[in-house]
């Protein structure tokens, strides 16, 4: 829970911080950057549709701006002048005076080519016509329109000034709000880290006596061989638990990426099967670990669960890594021990032991702890009573 609980925090945080920078940077990039013709808004007249045989938009536009330049004087006003200049775009840089003369005379020759067909009752009448080449004609007899640079007017360095300061304001509110995540997200992370560290804390095995258990024993057995040659003999299956499993040590300054609760196998649980999600301290799938039965001995209801498969899947390989937990009859019959052997490296099952996969980006420790085998003779030790694992998780040391 701990897990999803900061996964959760930081996509929510991540969420909102994506939706706040791009909806800015969505208003900067339309008001300071995009061309005023990009958003059909105040777009200049030669971007108009026109195809010159047939009234298209360009022409129906030119016959009116020809009209009004005819009503206010024509040739003889050099306001009148002036104004067509004003709605061609010829004074705002939107064309040249060349483009308007033949926006001019492209209107003129369309409505030409209608008035021959239907006379005045098209689109176009005769004064249409006759106005749109009284404007051409007067744009190119006309002394040449001397260009203003508009680069250094004051709506231009407005405008440039409004696209600096957006950007700057949209760069910081990024800063701020990405800022804003991973202070969250550090926050909660060591909330996660201290939740992992009690975890580990309550569910570590107390270290067992050295005389006392199993796998102290072995140890015991390994320093007298040193000692004496006698003990030199074939390796007990006490000494061949220390194989594939260590004994529990205590807890490191290492801290581990997950701590599960344990979970522990019964007999009678025929339908065991425990997983667990790894995730990284951001909510990341690192993968998964789990247990569940490996073999049985015969078809006995309930099963008599002779080994338990532990497992551990790597997201970063994309496979998983077995070792196969078993009781001392299976981890010393030939036959179960190479059937075993084919899903994953044999281990004895040892009281209080640790059993270490490793995989390319995790390291795993699964903690045995309650075991119980059986004392009947079917045989003796040849099956589990009960036995509960604990699974911890560190990100593996890249050497």
């Amino acid at each position: 829970m701990t897990a999803t609980f900061n996964r959760g925090w930081v996509i929510v945080s991540a969420v909102i911080a994506g939706l706040l920078v791009g909806l800015f940077a969505g208003f900067y990039i339309y008001y300071a950057w995009v061309p005023a013709d990009m958003v059909l808004r105040d777009s200049p007249p030669r971007t108009l549709a026109f195809n010159g045989q047939t009234p298209q938009y360009r022409d129906i536009y030119v016959a009116r701006v020809a009209n009004r330049f005819q009503a206010l004087g024509g040739a003889t006003s050099s306001q009148a002048l002036q104004d067509a200049r004003d709605l061609l775009g010829v004074t705002t840089g939107d064309a040249t005076n060349e483009e308007a003369i033949n926006m001019a005379r492209g209107g003129a020759d369309v409505a030409r080519i209608e008035n021959q067909t239907d006379g005045n009752a098209g689109r176009f009448t005769q004064n249409d016509e006759f106005a749109m080449t009284l404007l051409a004609d007067t744009l190119q007899t006309a002394p040449p329109y001397q260009q203003q640079d508009v680069r250094n007017s004051a709506p231009a360095v407005a405008r440039t000034q409004s696209r600096i300061i957006g950007f700057l304001l949209v760069a910081l509110l990024a800063v701020l709000v990405f800022s804003a995540v991973y202070l969250i997200d550090r926050r909660i992370g060591k909330q996660y880290i201290a939740i992992a560290q009690n975890q580990r804390a309550k569910y570590a095995p107390v270290p067992p006596d050295d005389q006392t258990s199993p796998t102290g024993a072995a140890v015991a057995a390994a320093g007298a061989s040193s000692q004496t040659p006698a003990s030199a003999a074939a390796p007990t299956v006490a000494a061949a638990a220390v194989v594939g499993m260590a004994a529990a040590s205590p807890a490191s300054s290492e801290v581990p990426l997950a701590t599960f609760p344990p979970c522990t196998y019964a007999f009678g649980d025929d339908r065991f099967d425990e997983d667990f999600t790894i995730a990284g301290p951001m909510g990341e799938l690192l993968g998964e670990c789990g247990a569940s039965i490996a073999e049985r001995l015969g078809l006995d209801s309930p099963a008599r669960v002779t080994a338990l498969a532990v497992w551990v899947f790597d997201k970063n390989d994309f496979q998983s890594t077995t070792k196969v937990l078993m009781t001392d009859y299976a981890y010393n019959d030939p036959t179960i021990r190479t059937k075993l052997t084919a899903r994953g490296e044999p281990v004895l099952a040892v009281d209080n032991g640790v059993i270490e996969v490793q995989t390319s980006m995790l390291r795993v420790e699964i903690r045995v702890t309650g075991l119980q085998l059986n004392t009947d003779s079917s045989p003796a030790n040849s099956y589990f009573q009960k036995v509960t694992l604990s699974f911890v998780v560190y990100r593996r040391q890249q050497l």
